[in-house]
């Protein structure tokens, strides 16, 4: 096994624990925090949401409806179809998430606060192209 794919399962499993600590901080399911994630910009579709966390429709609206219950996240009404709504996080609900991420934020920070902005940037470029190789991957093997 290549020495990058080793570090990116590390990666992966590093992300996978944080994930679970961080649900469990917010007191919702694995699944809710993923939907969390999709919904940082901007409302999205029952529909949508389905899509990106490879849900069944039933499955969303448990997800949906727990979240609605914890006040993180509001339904909308479309102003272009009445019969269609979308979710997004409610002010409060973006607070806690901000909060809950911002110590990943430190900890990151503290890990390459002595490394040169040109650094910093290879990272950031390094990391956006390992997101890509996943959504590869991911699609390969939808196929």
């Amino acid at each position: 096994m290549s020495e990058m794919l080793r570090a990116t399962r590390e990666l992966y499993e590093a992300i996978y624990r944080f994930d679970g600590r961080l649900a469990d901080m917010l007191d919702i399911h694995r699944s809710d925090l993923r939907c969390l994630n999709a919904l940082e910009y901007g409302p999205l579709t029952p529909t949508t949401i389905g899509e990106r966390l490879g849900l069944t429709s039933g499955s969303v609206t448990a997800l949906i409806d727990r979240l609605l219950r914890t006040g993180i996240v509001a339904r909308q009404a479309s102003d272009a179809d009445r019969r269609s709504h979308a979710i997004s996080l409610t002010h409060q609900g973006r607070k806690r998430v901000d909060r809950a991420y911002a110590k990943l934020g430190r900890a990151i920070g503290a890990h390459v606060q002595g490394e040169s902005l040109a650094t910093q940037r290879a990272m950031t470029r390094a990391l956006s192209a390992l997101t890509a190789g996943f959504t590869t991957a991911s699609e390969m093997q939808a196929e």
